[in-house]
């Protein structure tokens, strides 16, 4: 038996046949004359061609099958974007491929490749690093890409749903100012994304608003995790024992922080206030009950997912949609 890669092309070619008549043979759509049919049947068992289910239908050119590739899945923040993308995929009918590419950007440009390949309608990225120049070779062939979450600030013609991350960091920095706090950590997640550099600016403007000095000792990295954050925490009150309070970037990272401020035997919020990001779901039961701005992942999800439909079906369609944040106030941040 013969094993060779072989389209749907190379058998038309050999049968002297169209390729749609090759797919209607192979799908069944069409009535072919016996003569064709067996030609190509036979065509067919010499190469051990098998069919793609994923290859695109010759007259809807769809697969009705999307790629969405995260970064990571570092808090629930991301876990209910990528449910939002989801629940609105099924919703319009299609299967989703999901991959998470553990902040490799290496894996990041197979894995796009892969999918490009295996023809899916489109993808949804979440990039792992904010440089996806790559990207300029897919978009030359108008295959569709919606950014989600993160971005490349230098490809604006590319279609992006994210949260307001520049009002998410002025809003949570403003509000521990107005409590009296001018000595302000911030721990953050990734490094040099735009949705912690977007952050970080505007937690720079508030402090700017208050004629108040930004200090880069004032930043450390969690890495996303319950010990990234507790580590950051020994770390920045090691450097910086002055400051009085953190504004932390994900839910794990926000757990870890108040263990190991209770560890050090501070108090929160008197000795040190905590405001999060994303609204998790032991925010309420933690003592104290932790404050946290947010943005709507599941409204992000849904609405990248939209977008893509609406890049598939309209190649030029370029739009940027930016969702803005909300504050819930409790205990750990001075709110009674």
């Amino acid at each position: 038996m013969v094993f060779l890669k072989i389209t749907m092309k190379d058998i038309a070619k050999e049968a002297n046949v169209s390729v749609a008549t090759v797919s209607h043979v192979i799908n069944g759509t069409k009535h072919i004359t016996e003569e064709k049919h067996n030609k190509i049947m036979k065509i067919i068992k010499k190469y051990n061609y098998i069919p793609n289910s994923a290859a695109k239908n010759l007259r809807q050119q769809t697969t009705k099958t999307a790629g969405l590739v995260v970064s990571s899945f570092p808090d629930t923040f991301v876990t209910e974007m990528v449910y939002g993308v989801e629940e609105r995929a099924r919703e319009t009918g299609y299967n989703l491929l999901l991959i998470n590419t553990n902040e490799d950007i290496e894996y990041e440009e197979k894995t796009i490749n892969l999918l490009h390949s295996q023809m899916v309608d489109g993808i949804i990225l979440s990039p792992t690093a904010k440089n996806i120049e790559y990207l300029h070779e897919f978009m030359d062939k108008n295959f569709p890409i919606v950014l989600v979450n993160r971005y490349d600030p230098n490809i604006p013609n590319i279609p992006r749903v994210t949260g307001d991350n520049f009002q998410t960091g002025y809003d949570a920095t403003m509000h521990l100012l107005k409590h009296g706090h001018k000595k302000i950590g911030f721990i953050y997640s990734v490094p040099d994304v735009t949705t912690t550099l977007d952050r970080i600016n505007g937690y720079k403007a508030a402090l700017t608003k208050y004629n108040l000095p930004f200090k880069e000792s004032y930043l450390e990295v969690g890495y996303a995790t319950v010990n990234g954050g507790a580590n950051a925490v020994q770390s920045l009150l090691t450097r910086e024992s002055d400051v009085t309070a953190l504004f932390i970037q994900t839910d794990l990272m926000t757990i870890g922080a108040i263990q190991k401020i209770k560890e050090l035997s501070l108090t929160i919020p008197k000795d040190i206030a905590i405001i999060g990001f994303g609204d998790f779901a032991s925010s309420e039961i933690i003592d104290p009950p932790v404050t946290n701005i947010v943005l709507p992942p599941h409204v992000i999800g849904r609405t990248a997912f939209d977008v893509l439909l609406s890049k598939i079906n309209n190649p030029d369609y370029v739009k940027h949609i930016e969702l803005p944040p909300t504050l819930l106030t409790r205990k750990s941040c001075g709110c009674i």
